[in-house]
């Protein structure tokens, strides 16, 4: 008789169920997943930042290398392809194409190199800001300005949702 009761009873308790488990579950896990997609997302777009840094200062490295002086025999372009399959002479003077193509070859894992876009300066000054010793405006001793900027966009198929992200280098030729 116990067992019965002890039935009867386990069966309201059971048949009292209506799904809020099942329910709760689903909004808990949309939203641990939403969490977790922006974590991602975040993530990404902090590399993207870092790339973006990193971009500028190569590329001003590159141009502070190769200035005019740098093959006084022979004024080869430096670039010999375009990215991904970007390879260079050695002894060679950066133009401004030579060093977005540069910049473009160094896009690697998650970003776009078709996003990234370089724009190259010889302002035609020193270190002090004056013209002092510019006879050109890539001669050794003048600054070198590379601007790299890169559109990120969290979510691919809204374009609303797109960041901008830019960075600028600046180094004194040192060939």
């Amino acid at each position: 008789m116990k067992r019965r009761s002890d039935m009867r009873k386990l069966c309201r308790l059971a048949g009292e169920e209506c799904g809020f488990e099942l329910v709760e579950f689903a909004i808990t896990a949309w939203l641990l997943l939403l969490l977790l997609f922006g974590v991602f997302q975040c993530g990404i777009a902090m590399y993207s930042y870092h790339f973006t840094t990193y971009a500028a200062q190569q590329g001003a490295r590159f141009a502070m290398v190769r200035g005019d002086t740098w093959s006084e025999n022979t004024a080869t372009n430096c670039s010999t392809s375009a990215p991904p399959n970007f390879t260079m002479p050695y002894d060679c003077t950066a133009s401004s194409t030579d060093i977005q193509n540069y910049v473009q070859s160094l896009a690697t894992g998650g970003i776009n190199a078709s996003n990234v876009n370089v724009s190259s300066s010889w302002p035609g000054k020193n270190a002090d800001n004056t013209t002092t010793g510019c006879t050109t405006a890539n001669s050794k001793g003048c600054l070198v300005k590379v601007t790299v900027s890169y559109t990120f966009n969290f979510l691919p198929f809204l374009k609303a949702s797109a960041l901008s992200m830019s960075a600028t280098s600046e180094k004194v030729i040192q060939q």
